[in-house]
């Protein structure tokens, strides 16, 4: 009897692993079906509007079952991309990630309205105007930095000074921002002088010239 026992537990544990993995994996009756059935299939992704209603608590349990979810989804994902065969019903994943990005959007709000009332500010991390080596202006996210400016010898300026070659691209793309915006104004002022016969024979003069 007592011999027995130490292949009992080495059977418990390939099942309690068999079990765990299993979970990356997609349900066998759903193996090499182009589309799922009816009943199977996924509903809609979560709105903000429901996930509203929903705990802080809730929403925590909610994203570790769409995390699972998403896992399973990228490795049979993989798994058909292996074979040459097509994922059934590949919107899911699609609906996963929204259903995701909803709920980190609800937690934000929860998150921001708390810090207003704490500190007046918002929860958003800060961000400054960069300007890059080619001119181009945009926005980054503020991150902390273990060691100032003056030590590291890297420093982002909000306008820093142009080069010939980055003055000679900004020049080079408001020319070209003109063109654009200039094209389409003539696009516009074509299409208003345009009249309903010169409309019908454009449409005709395919049909001749192709007899």
């Amino acid at each position: 009897m007592l011999r027995n026992l130490p292949n009992l537990g080495r059977n418990l544990t390939s099942l309690r692993f068999n079990s765990a993995m299993q979970q990356f994996f997609d349900d066998e009756a759903n193996f090499g079906k182009s589309e799922l059935r009816p009943k199977n299939r996924p509903g809609r992704s979560w709105t903000e509007e429901e996930l509203r209603l929903k705990s802080n608590s809730d929403l925590h349990k909610l994203w570790y079952v769409c995390l699972k979810e998403r896992n399973m989804l990228l490795t049979m994902k993989k798994a058909h991309i292996a074979a040459a065969r097509n994922l059934p019903n590949p919107e899911r994943l699609d609906r996963v990630e929204e259903t995701m990005g909803n709920i980190e959007n609800v937690v934000h709000e929860r998150n921001d309205a708390v810090y207003k009332l704490e500190t007046g500010e918002s929860a958003k991390p800060r961000e400054r105007n960069i300007t890059s080596f080619a001119g181009f202006t945009y926005k980054k996210q503020v991150r902390e930095h273990l060691a100032p400016a003056s030590i590291t010898g890297k420093k982002e300026y909000e306008i820093p000074y142009l080069e010939d070659d980055a003055y000679m691209m900004q020049k080079l793309w408001n020319e070209k921002e003109f063109m654009k915006r200039r094209d389409k104004l003539d696009d516009e002022m074509r299409r208003e002088k345009q009249t309903e016969t010169m409309k019908r024979y454009q449409r005709g003069a395919p049909r001749v010239f192709n007899k």
